[in-house]
């Protein structure tokens, strides 16, 4: 019986080409969704302007809207005017506290935020508990408090056209300390109008907003290594304020929510 000739190679080329076509478009196929859906959520960075853990920033701005990104264990806040991208982030503080750990963010010179895209940013990320938002009765101002979770620290980089900040979730380096924190309180009240202007009263000795368990806000003040440092700074307040202030020591530990 005579065997059959094998095909030529030529033969051969049309038929491995298109298997290799075929092969080419399946991988396509599989591999290009993917990749755009994530170059989607990738934001657009600018150039770096200032890297910082505390301390201040930006440029002064009006009517800016704030919306937030994440990318892993980093939340991008961006900004934009008239759906439009702006090239400088506003004016903003950051201050890290404890008792319990916590990242205090306002921003001037935005008009409004997508606060419950913002809170869900933020609460994806590992280090984050709780976010918040401070009552300020100034309607272009916006303040956050981020609660972390005991030992988490964050890196805020600022950047430019477009304008963002970028918040960065450092793990622990070591363990938490488990001494006592003493600082200035309020009694708690409802959120609203007076926690406003409790804060206000005491914004120039550096009073931020903090929820307790049952949640009901409180104003704190400053940081102490002792209960008799923080007395000190009470008699030196109500001078200040020319009597009684309706503040009193409290303490924590460094990571303690205050039940009420």
């Amino acid at each position: 019986m005579k065997r059959k000739n094998p095909a030529p190679a030529s033969a051969l080329r049309p038929l491995l080409l298109a298997a290799a076509a075929s092969f080419c478009l399946l991988f396509l196929c599989a591999n290009v969704a993917p990749l755009y859906a994530r170059a989607s959520r990738m934001p657009v960075l600018g150039p770096v302007v200032r890297v910082l853990r505390v301390g201040s920033g930006g440029e002064r701005t009006d009517g800016v809207h704030a919306a937030a990104q994440t990318e892993g264990e980093t939340v991008y806040l961006r900004f934009e005017r008239s759906s439009e991208e702006t090239d400088a982030a506003p004016v903003y503080t950051v201050s890290h506290l404890l008792s319990p750990n916590r990242l205090v963010l306002t921003l001037r010179g935005v008009r409004s935020l997508d606060f419950q895209g913002v809170r869900e940013s933020l609460l994806g990320a590992e280090a984050v508990e709780d976010v918040y938002r401070a009552m300020i009765g100034d309607d272009s101002m916006v303040g956050l408090v981020i609660v972390l979770r005991g030992g988490y620290t964050c890196e805020v980089t600022e950047r430019t056209a477009p304008a963002s900040l970028s918040l960065r979730f450092l793990a622990p380096a070591e363990p938490l300390s488990e001494e006592s924190v003493y600082y200035l309180r309020s009694e708690a009240i409802p959120y609203g109008e007076e926690l406003g202007m409790l804060t206000e009263r005491f914004a120039a000795d550096g009073a931020t907003q903090l929820k307790t368990r049952q949640g009901t806000y409180l104003i704190a003040i400053g940081q102490y290594g002792t209960q008799a440092e923080a007395e000190e700074a009470l008699a030196a307040l109500e001078e200040q304020h020319g009597g009684e202030t309706g503040l009193y020591v409290s303490s924590g530990r460094s990571d303690e929510i205050p039940e009420r």
